[in-house]
């Protein structure tokens, strides 16, 4: 007997619509974002100033977020003003903190210093979800984060043990554990935000306020060091960081953190690492190698160990 079509139709379609709201989809693709914006910031450091780049792509992205969110923003006032502390707060830990840190600490230091430090952003998200929430760790959960980060290991020092261990750090370095921390911060204390605000006025209200706190950091550094230039590479550079590693990636890992937790969601930070590895293999034609291979099936490994430990947990 045939089955239905408009039944296998329908559950077509609910399976599609559950692979598009999948909060492992999402924080896969915030990655991608990221890794992206690493990349970008990297490259354009000599031409565009990092915390001019930081100011312009967080305000064009609240602006682009704005006429989604004005309407529900204006229902839900009184919400925002009872919890005003605890979003600016958030804003302050990600978009000062963490992004416009990174990206001046990007100014001195390498990518590869940066991917070291990179990879130790899951343990201090457990460690802080622990020590602020009493979040529970499992050891299976432990055992992903230190499986996933042999695999950074490996891709960052290319097979070679002593690459890591011959490293050599500066003050950048400094700075980037600091973005780190902070991103780690906003990651645990996330689930102080109501959690009935619209996340489209929780995303507009991070980046404006974002923007907001940046402007005296932006101003001296204009008047200290050198104003922003409006070329093509900065404006390609602020539209498209603005679009991908604001607005989408922020909405992405706000909406990942919600439904994994932190801890769950922060061992695919090590995804950055792989993406920016696969990028350089793609576009500026580096050699796929053996330790390749070896890094992303650790980390692919690790993050399994994680996902599994989540759903035999009831997570």
């Amino acid at each position: 007997m045939a089955g239905n079509p408009l039944r296998a139709g329908s559950d077509e379609r609910g399976l599609a619509m559950r692979f598009l709201t999948s909060p492992y989809l999402a924080v896969t693709v915030a990655m991608l974002c990221w890794a992206g914006s690493t990349v970008v910031v990297r490259g354009l450091r000599e031409e565009v100033p990092p915390l001019g780049l930081s100011f312009w792509r967080t305000m064009l992205g609240a602006l682009i977020v704005l006429p989604f969110a004005w309407r529900p923003m204006i229902q839900q006032i009184h919400l925002i003003r009872r919890h005003f502390w605890i979003i600016l707060l958030l804003s302050f830990l990600l978009i000062v903190g963490g992004n416009a840190v990174l990206f001046l600490s990007l100014q001195y230091t390498i990518a590869i210093n940066v991917g070291v430090l990179n990879s130790f952003e899951p343990l201090i998200i457990i460690v802080a979800a622990w020590a602020i929430f009493r979040d529970r760790v499992t050891a299976n959960q432990l055992a992903g984060v230190l499986v996933s980060l042999l695999g950074v290991f490996a891709l960052i020092g290319r097979g070679d043990p002593r690459a890591i261990l011959n490293l050599d750090f500066n003050v950048g370095d400094i700075m980037v554990l600091f973005a780190y921390i902070s991103w780690a911060l906003y990651a645990v204390y996330l689930r102080l935000a109501p959690r009935s605000l619209d996340q489209r006025v929780m995303l507009f209200l991070v980046l404006f306020l974002g923007a907001l706190l940046l402007i005296p950091f932006y101003l001296i550094e204009w008047a200290v060091d050198r104003p922003m230039t409006f070329g093509l590479p900065s404006i390609a550079a602020i539209v498209g960081l603005a679009v991908f590693s604001s607005v989408a990636a922020i909405y992405l890992w706000n909406y990942s953190i919600r439904h994994l937790g932190p801890s769950l969601a922060g061992i695919f930070i090590h995804l950055i690492v792989a993406f920016t590895v696969v990028m350089a293999i793609v576009f500026l034609g580096e050699v796929f190698a053996w330790f390749h291979a070896v890094g992303v099936a650790l980390i692919g490994a690790g993050i399994y160990l994680s996902v599994y430990r989540g759903r035999a947990d009831g997570g």
